[in-house]
C-alpha cells in the first residue's frame, strides 16, 4: 500500500489547516487595515496557502513538498523559540515542534516513495 494512501487523514488535516490559514490571511490582509505595509505579502502568502490546501486534497506532489517545507520551518522556529518561552508556552511549542517535524518527515517519505514507484525512473 503506497504511503500516500496510508496518510490520507494526515493530508486532509493539513489541507484543512492550510485552507483555513489561507482564508484567514486573505481576509485579514485584504479586507481589514491590519498592517497595510505588508498587505501584498500577506495576500500572496494567503493565496499560496489556500492553493496548497486545495492541492493537498488531491495529494499533488508540489503541494506535499510545499507543506513539508512549511512544516519544517514551523518545526525549526518552534524548537528555537521554546527555550525562551515561559510557562505552558514551552510545552505548546515543544508539542508543535514535534508534530510538525513528524508531519514533515512523513510527507518527505511519501515524496520519496512516489518517486521510486514512478515508471521509467
Amino acid at each position: 500500500m503506497p504511503a500516500a494512501v496510508r496518510y490520507t487523514g494526515m493530508f486532509r488535516t493539513a489541507a484543512v489547516l492550510f485552507g483555513l490559514f489561507g482564508v484567514l490571511w486573505i481576509w485579514r490582509f485584504g479586507f481589514t487595515d491590519y498592517h497595510p505595509e505588508q498587505r501584498l505579502m500577506g495576500l500572496g502568502l494567503g493565496a499560496l496557502a489556500l492553493v496548497t490546501g486545495i492541492f493537498l486534497f488531491r495529494r499533488a506532489r508540489i503541494a506535499i513538498a510545499l507543506s513539508a517545507l512549511a512544516a519544517g520551518i514551523v518545526c525549526l522556529s518552534a524548537a528555537v523559540f521554546a527555550p525562551q518561552a515561559h510557562g505552558p508556552g514551552i510545552l505548546f511549542l515543544a508539542a508543535l515542534a514535534i508534530v510538525t517535524g513528524v508531519y514533515a518527515a512523513l510527507a518527505l517519505r511519501v515524496l520519496s516513495e512516489r518517486r521510486e514507484a514512478a515508471p521509467g525512473g
